[in-house]
């Protein structure tokens, strides 16, 4: 298991200074819930209420970070579209994978922003690669292209609201970073490994 500041340390690196970024085991110890939150996983198995309430704390410090104030007592419910539901002008992505959950943030008049956080090792789905599909890698990891991809949607998803299959973005994946196309426009992101993660993070400007 890695240290989570290396992940953090990575994250940071993918991004410019004055972006927020935070890194939790999913072992660490939740705060509890707000009142609203606790309603947005009240039929959850344990697991997933557990990981809800670390993300909801390495969302508030990703947030404090990149310059936002958000009170504590301001709870972070979920969308239906299962999005944290975020004040307007607060732009934050958020990810659990392998033994982590990470957050990053924008700063005020930021772009809009997606991170993904995979592990390198595990068994890929059956027909991975083609599900994710168009794509062209120096190391052709379906896996990369995957946690590449998910923080380009992720990026895009709350201004257009579009629910994209992999194969309408066509991506060229290159050393540390990816460009792609959404449509007539470019969407990028950029990329790293530690440890046996993958950590993708795309920043769009819309």
């Amino acid at each position: 298991m890695i240290q989570p500041q290396a992940l953090e340390d990575l994250a940071r690196s993918l991004m410019p200074p004055g972006y927020g970024c935070a890194v939790l085991p999913l072992t660490a110890v939740p705060q509890p819930l707000a009142p609203a939150e606790e309603q947005a996983v009240l039929r959850a198995v344990p697991k997933r209420r557990r990981e809800f309430a670390l993300g909801r704390m390495v969302l508030r410090q990703a947030i404090a970070q990149a310059g936002h104030v958000l009170s504590h007592q301001q709870p972070i419910a979920m969308r239906p579209d299962r999005r944290p539901d975020l004040p307007s002008g607060i732009r934050a992505s958020l990810s659990h994978g392998g033994e982590y959950c990470v957050a990053i943030a924008a700063p005020p008049g930021g772009p809009w922003v997606g991170v993904d956080v995979e592990t390198m090792h595990r068994t890929p789905p059956p027909g991975l690669a083609e599900v994710v599909a168009p794509f062209r890698s120096d190391c052709g990891d379906p896996l990369l292209a995957f946690c590449v991809k998910e923080a380009m949607f992720k990026a895009q998803f709350p201004l257009t609201g579009r629910l994209l299959d992999f194969s309408e973005v066509p991506a060229v994946i290159r050393r540390g970073r990816v460009r792609a196309c959404l449509g007539d426009r470019l969407i990028g992101a950029r990329w790293g490994r530690i440890a046996g993660h993958y950590l993708a993070v795309s920043l769009w400007p819309g």
